[in-house]
């Protein structure tokens, strides 16, 4: 499954993980947001607890 690992609201990597926390930790002060299958989500985008976005143009 792909996860996505958010830091301050915004995704810092999407990572391929089992789910299984005995095996690896996310860092702290990050947080493991699961990506559901066909769900855009990419590096650099938002996360506001509840949907992915892409990041606004300056």
């Amino acid at each position: 499954m792909r996860w996505a690992l958010v830091v301050g609201g915004v995704v810092e990597n999407v990572i391929i993980w089992d789910g299984d926390t005995s095996r690896w930790q996310p860092p702290a002060g990050a947080q493991v947001v699961a990506v559901a299958g066909g769900q855009a989500c990419s590096i650099g985008w938002t996360y506001d607890g509840s949907t992915f976005a892409e990041p606004e143009e300056p």
